[in-house]
């Protein structure tokens, strides 16, 4: 026993080591940016030579633009590297580099509002996150984050194609949502946490009226009340397929279902009448 664990210990000592080495070869490896006396110039060299570094080499890029910022705090080429900096990071498109982009174009529509690259800015805020939306089964937090910041941008500068871009983005992202309240709604359906799943699926039918597949929401939605025996509400939603959907793969399904809880509602309703009557022929009989 005490031998396997000296094994087992030697072998964690082996990983870290090996660990270790390699996360020393990768900063080794990495090559050094340093600015010679050739980068240096007046602001507008500085900002031509950082834009023409942009398109290759975003660190060099970076630190010419934030040695534009250092230089000359007072030039509009400063403000204008402000810009550049979030793009070299907008362009390495990973997703700590779209965090630290979305800060930087933030932090200049805080510092530069009226300036005209101000609406870019808040457009290219809600692309960090856009660009990061996964598909509808995942987290969707970038997703939520998008919308904020496409609803934000939209309502700043309503009247920029920028703002006619991100009605179209935030369309999408709204869509995506949808699908994923949904497809959370179809999982606890069927694991039988019916509550759970009407939730979801009101929350789309409130939040999301637009919804691109709500064919499919409102059959799943009418077998959820009809599992719960609310023969009534499940029929109205069966309805709603087969009134709006003529071409949806649930309409067969949809009228069949219908069928069904119009027939076990009327039994529903049948027993209901037909208690009280039971009940007082047998306090009849008792007596």
């Amino acid at each position: 026993m005490r031998k396997k664990r000296s094994l087992n210990l030697l072998s964690v000592s082996i990983l870290v080591l090996i660990l270790a080495l390699n996360f020393s070869a990768c900063h080794r490896n990495k090559k050094k940016v340093t600015l010679s006396p050739e980068d240096l110039g007046t602001d507008k060299e500085l900002y031509e030579k950082a834009k023409a570094k942009s398109k290759r080499d975003s660190e060099k890029a970076r630190m010419l633009f934030k040695e534009i910022i250092h230089l000359y705090p007072d030039s509009a080429y400063a403000r204008r590297a402000k810009i550049g900096i979030a793009d070299t990071y907008f362009k390495q498109k990973d997703s700590a580099s779209y965090i630290m982009a979305a800060t930087e174009y933030e932090e200049y529509v805080s510092l530069y509002p009226n300036s005209p690259d101000a609406v870019y800015a808040k457009y290219q805020t809600a692309m960090c996150y856009y660009n990061q939306m996964p598909k509808p089964g995942r987290d969707q937090a970038n997703t939520i984050l998008a919308v904020k910041a496409l609803e934000n941008m939209i309502k700043l500068y309503p009247d920029t194609k920028e703002a006619e871009d991100a009605k179209i983005k935030l369309e999408t992202a709204r869509q995506n949502l949808a699908a994923h309240y949904c497809g959370i709604g179809i999982t606890n359906f069927k694991i039988e946490a019916l509550l759970g799943a009407v939730a979801r699926f009101k929350q789309v039918i409130d939040e999301y009226p637009d919804f691109k597949e709500n064919d499919k929401l409102f059959y799943y939605t009418g077998k959820c009340y009809l599992r719960l025996r609310s023969y009534d509400t499940a029929a109205s939603f069966f309805q709603k397929v087969i009134n709006s959907y003529p071409r949806s793969k649930y309409l067969k399904k949809s009228k069949a279902l219908l069928k069904k809880a119009m027939l076990l509602e009327e039994e529903r309703k049948k027993k209901q009448a037909e208690a009280p009557k039971e009940k007082g022929g047998e306090i009849k009989k008792n007596n």
